[in-house]
């Protein structure tokens, strides 16, 4: 089962995101929990891509696909943006994250919320890969 959606690069999308992403959650039987985590990894990556991947005010487009095999989600994210690999990317280790800035989380919310992310640079696009394991089978 594969679900493919293209959004506008504009933050205003995320209630798109959200909803689809809750359709395909009754569709799959996805637990809450899980469904969460998916979620935040959309949420970041996309916010991320929107805030940091253009450097025009033109329009873009942010294509998601998620692909359910058994107990696994596999969430590719492509986007024309400047290349970034967040693989590559070390956020400082942060002891208390109470008392640190907002801001700066995502990439390690996103590793922990993941079971594995690889990232390619394809042509003149950031292609970003996610498995996410689920506790249900369909």
């Amino acid at each position: 089962m594969e679900n493919v959606n293209t959004y506008r690069s504009d933050i205003q999308e995320i209630p798109r995101i959200r909803k689809n992403l809750s359709e395909l959650a009754a569709l799959w039987a996805i637990p809450a929990s899980e469904l969460n985590q998916i979620g935040v990894i959309l949420e970041e990556l996309f916010s991320n891509i929107i805030r940091f991947a253009y450097e025009d005010n033109l329009d873009h487009q942010v294509e998601i696909r998620l692909l359910r095999e058994q107990n696994e989600i596999f969430i590719e994210i492509i986007d024309d943006g400047t290349p970034f690999n967040p693989l590559e990317n070390r956020p400082p280790r942060i002891s208390d994250p109470a008392a640190s800035d907002a801001g700066g989380m995502g990439i390690t919310l996103i590793r922990t919320f993941s079971d594995s992310l690889t990232y390619e640079r394809k042509g003149d696009k950031n292609h970003l890969a996610i498995r996410k394991k689920i506790k249900s089978q369909v």
